[in-house]
């Protein structure tokens, strides 16, 4: 009970706190822009060297989201926020992303991620990158690989398909949590 009505009194803080973290890095659209290129980079680099089959899913995909999101979370309930950007396979176009997440469930700790998910099939793809997107997390983990970690997710043939994989990597660590939440990703504009 005493960690309930703690976790209650803290979530209003990691709101706070995350709220400005949703936001993409950089002063300018040619800052941002770079900051994301950076990012995309990096990613794929790491992903593609712990998991060197996403390589070829990517490739004949519908089109692929790269985020980087910050999780704080305290026994009970964690939140989120990141930024990313949905990238359109064939013609390479681009929409950048925002994204805010809550999570139930056990838990505790901080930690940087970055999610890709791989789109299979194109009316989900368009779902998210036409405007505001959500989905539910479940059980995950992530388990440190060198300097980074990956865990897969579900999503693409066979029953239950949702039309996406979900991949994530870390950026240092071990991660466990066991959660359930929402995930809520809005499309937005460089600055200018």
């Amino acid at each position: 009970m005493r960690s309930s009505m703690q976790a209650g009194r803290s979530l209003p803080l990691l709101v706070a706190l995350l709220s400005g973290c949703a936001s993409i890095p950089g002063k300018t659209g040619a800052e941002q822009s770079e900051n994301i290129e950076a990012l995309v980079e990096r990613t794929l680099a790491d992903l593609y060297q712990q998991e060197p089959a996403t390589r070829e899913a990517i490739a004949s995909s519908v089109g692929y989201v790269v985020m980087s999101n910050t999780i704080t979370k305290i026994p009970v309930v964690g939140v989120g926020g990141g930024y990313g950007v949905a990238i359109e396979t064939r013609t390479g176009a681009r929409t950048y992303l925002e994204m805010v997440r809550f999570d139930v469930g056990m838990g505790w700790g901080a930690r940087s991620i970055r999610p890709v998910a791989i789109f299979t099939d194109p009316r989900v793809f368009k779902d998210m990158t036409d405007g505001e997107w959500e989905f539910h997390a479940g059980a995950e983990a992530a388990a440190k690989v060198g300097e980074g970690g990956a865990a897969g997710g579900a999503g693409s043939g066979g029953p239950g398909d949702k039309g996406y994989t979900m991949h994530v990597v870390t950026d240092a660590g071990v991660s466990a949590t066991a959660t359930a939440g929402l995930i809520h990703i809005k499309t937005v504009t460089l600055k200018k």
